[in-house]
């Protein structure tokens, strides 16, 4: 094994998209997965949106009021279990501390400037090698069932409008014009914010465009490969022990979302990132004679129902559950009434009772923003934390991390993302 070859552990939208940076940097990677299959993990069914307009935490006052009240229902858009408390607690008080409104407006900025560089290099490299993952360009749109949050989205959309960010506000009647399905449901609308510029599309499918993008530019990927412990010398990365074998390398980088701390407990660091659990439903939408023309994301319960392709994808709900694989009715029932409250029509059409239920770990860290850069052991880098903007994120942050390993400028500023915010 070539000493000088960079070692990625976890084959992911971050892992994926961060090798093929590094590859077209000129470098050689190795990239390690512990599962069968790339793309299998917060990549594999989540919302499939690639969202700048969803750049805003979970630390908002709303939002914690809502995360406070679901602590021990399952029924609740936002939960808490009373056994993760401990857990949380120190987690939590960072996440509190960041929720003041200039830090919590910083963050919203910083993250939406990454989304939006993000989404640009997707196209890119989307239109470059004609990647196929069911993507569609219309947008997306927010609906609104109450005044006081229309407004309060409008003067943020506002805001965001002068870092890049294009939105269109619509009255009730241009709402139903550009979702006619929402007809059902007019008059609990009160309005709709379109962002033109979102994306759609199926994120596995995009992981398994990138592994094999990733092969063909000579990067190799080890599946089956379980990692058990990283090792250091004189405060420099040495090697990675895998299950199998013991791999020399000067330089690791870590992609493994909310599992980072596990491979860190034998240093100092301490990563702020906690697993926050969500939920999807995917029915087929084949049989379906009119069919939602874009993604509808319902503010006011977290979640989000996604046209893929000949799929119909609800998802949200934020659980703080730990990595509880538990699956309670309630969280399927949740998401069926949600589709019926917004589609009510198409809700009887659908075989309910066959749809795909999946959950994943979305890597939250305690400011909102993920963790991208080199730390104080040298040759150890990460790429983790991006929360519920996985995808999103995913090649604008590939990009940030490939000109700080190569110890170059990079295009965006830096600064918001290093890890040494943290430690």
């Amino acid at each position: 094994m070539d000493k000088d070859r960079i070692v990625i552990i976890g084959a992911g939208l971050q892992g994926l998209t961060t090798a093929n940076a590094l590859l077209d940097r000129g470098e050689e990677v190795l990239l390690l997965e512990r599962s069968s299959g790339v793309g299998e993990g917060a990549s594999f069914a989540n919302a499939g949106m690639l969202t700048p307009s969803q750049a805003n935490p979970w630390n908002s006052f709303s939002d914690i009021i809502r995360i406070i009240s679901g602590i021990g229902r399952k029924g609740s858009p936002m939960s808490l279990k009373l056994n993760q408390l401990p857990s949380l607690f120190s987690w939590g008080l960072r996440f509190l501390a960041n929720s003041t409104k200039s830090r919590y407006l910083s963050s919203t900025n910083n993250v939406c400037k990454l989304a939006q560089h993000s989404l640009e290099l997707t196209k890119a490299i989307r239109e470059q090698h004609n990647l196929n993952y069911d993507h569609s360009s219309v947008g997306t749109m927010k609906i609104f069932r109450e005044e006081g949050n229309f407004d309060k989205a409008n003067k943020e959309s506002l805001r965001l409008s002068e870092i890049g960010l294009p939105f269109k506000s619509l009255n009730i009647k241009e709402v139903l014009s550009t979702e006619p399905l929402l007809s059902d449901i007019s008059e609990k609308i009160v309005g709709g914010i379109l962002y033109p510029k979102d994306e759609i599309g199926d994120a596995y499918k995009f992981c398994k465009e990138m592994e094999e993008l990733v092969r063909n530019k000579g990067g190799r990927i080890h599946l089956n490969t379980e990692i058990k412990k990283l090792l250091f010398n004189k405060n420099k990365v040495n090697s990675v022990i895998t299950d199998r074998v013991e791999i020399k390398a000067a330089r690791v980088i870590l992609t493994t979302g909310p599992w980072a701390g596990e491979l860190l407990k034998n240093t100092k660091l301490r990563p702020p990132i906690r697993p926050v659990k969500g939920y999807s439903l995917t029915l087929d939408s084949s049989s379906l004679k009119d069919k939602p023309r874009m993604p509808i994301v319902d503010e006011s319960i977290h979640t989000v129902i996604t046209p893929l392709g000949y799929s119909l994808r609800i998802a949200g709900t934020a659980e703080f559950a730990g990595f509880s694989e538990e699956i309670h009715q309630k969280r399927i029932d949740y998401l069926n009434s949600t589709l019926e409250s917004i589609y009510p029509s198409i809700y009887s059409e659908l075989p309910v009772d066959e749809g795909s239920l999946w959950y994943g770990f979305r890597p939250t860290s305690s400011d909102g923003m993920p963790l991208i850069g080199g730390t104080k052991i040298d040759g150890l880098y990460l790429n983790v934390g991006h929360g519920h903007l996985g995808w999103t994120l995913a090649m604008g942050s590939a990009d940030l991390l490939a000109d700080i390993v190569l110890k170059k400028e990079p295009e965006l500023d830096k600064t918001p993302f290093l890890p040494s915010r943290f430690f």
